[in-house]
């Protein structure tokens, strides 16, 4: 089958982690589908070697700027994506971003969407214009055919907005190979991977870094992520050795971290889904989230706790907790609490099945 994919998420030279893992997801099924994309791309963020990198993509890239002020740009993308979209059996769009060039045009190809976007998930974390403008343009999740989300959280926000089919599947998270813990009976080492941006609330993880000590828990935290708020977490852990801002790491630069950690430590304000946190549980590492979003349909006794007070005292109780149960938290066995949920072959199950319902419904004529 021929797939156009459509994102405004990808990676680009000036922000190169922006929509890996629709990157992913895309090459998972470019293994079984002719596939090419199309990135909606934000125009300040396209340099010249994003097109020199593309042509040794595994599949074609579109570059197609879209600036979403400038309603001409959205007119734009519409022409590109009706010119090349006839040559394609079916038409895949991830993130609400990419539904906004449709609107007020008919497509006539089955049609899947994936939506990741946290704006639906909780949209009370949007800005009054842009809770404003999710109310005017939700009922675009109504256009295509199937709609997947990427937790059962989002799923139910969806929902919200359409009676369709809809369905999970969540995104590939690569499989890491767990290490011992090597315990330092001195000291608990925290690591943190995310950007730094009020979601993220690293303030509430620095005091509790503070709250441990108080409590007389020498602790280290190492965060990795970059962000606005970074100058105001700087002040606030002047002097202090043992708070470490890493910015922004490659992928084998994430894994060590991850593996020389005993806890990973989130205090997110919410999730769709938290790749990051998988990806240190996929490292057999614990992990202390907080307690609203996606996260929940995966963080289990057996491989976290989830917070739902949002203070140092009580993410300073929970990994209190996780540390005490270190002893029986074999790394392997916390790995393999997630592993085949987020594997290759899961994910693949899941978007086959999205797409064939989509076929299914054009054959009978349902649109």
């Amino acid at each position: 089958m021929r797939i156009l994919v459509i994102t405004p998420w990808y990676p680009t030279i000036a922000s190169p982690i922006a929509g890996v893992f629709v990157q992913r997801d895309t090459e998972l099924i470019s293994s079984s589908h002719e596939v090419e994309l199309v990135h909606l791309v934000d125009p300040a963020l396209l340099r010249t070697a994003d097109l020199e990198a593309d042509a040794t993509s595994t599949f074609p890239v579109h570059r197609v700027p879209m600036s979403r002020s400038r309603p001409g740009d959205l007119l734009s993308a519409w022409r590109r994506i009706r010119t090349l979209s006839p040559g394609f059996d079916l038409v895949h769009t991830h993130a609400f971003q990419s539904l906004l060039p449709f609107q007020g045009h008919r497509m006539a190809k089955p049609w899947v969407h994936s939506e990741h976007w946290s704006g639906i998930g909780d949209p009370t974390s949007l800005t009054d214009r842009g809770r404003l403008v999710l109310r005017l343009t939700g009922r675009l999740l109504r256009r295509p055919d199937v709609v997947t989300a990427v937790s059962s959280h989002l799923l139910t926000q969806v929902q919200r907005f359409r009676t369709g089919p809809t369905m999970i599947v969540p995104s590939v998270v690569r499989e890491a190979m767990p290490v011992p813990i090597v315990r330092d009976a001195s000291v608990l080492r925290l690591v943190a991977v995310g950007h730094l941006v009020k979601g993220k609330d690293p303030m509430l993880a620095v005091r509790t870094v503070q709250e441990l000590r108080r409590r007389g828990v020498p602790t280290t935290l190492d965060w990795v992520g970059e962000g606005p708020l970074r100058s105001q977490i700087e002040d606030l852990t002047a002097g202090d050795d043992g708070i470490t801002l890493h910015g922004s790491l490659d992928a084998d630069g994430v894994s060590a971290a991850l593996s020389s950690a005993d806890v990973f430590l989130l205090p997110t304000r919410g999730e769709t889904l938290c790749l990051s946190a998988i990806e240190a549980i996929s490292h057999g590492r614990p992990v202390v989230l907080g307690a609203f979003g996606g996260q929940s349909d995966y963080v289990t006794e057996q491989n976290g706790r989830l917070v739902a007070p949002r203070t140092p005292e009580a993410y300073a109780d929970a990994l209190l907790d996780v540390s005490e149960h270190l002893d029986q938290m074999d790394p392997e066995a916390v790995a393999a609490t997630i592993r085949e949920r987020f594997s290759e072959s899961a994910v693949l199950r899941g978007y086959e099945a999205a797409f064939e319902q989509a076929m299914s419904m054009h054959r009978k004529g349902a649109r």
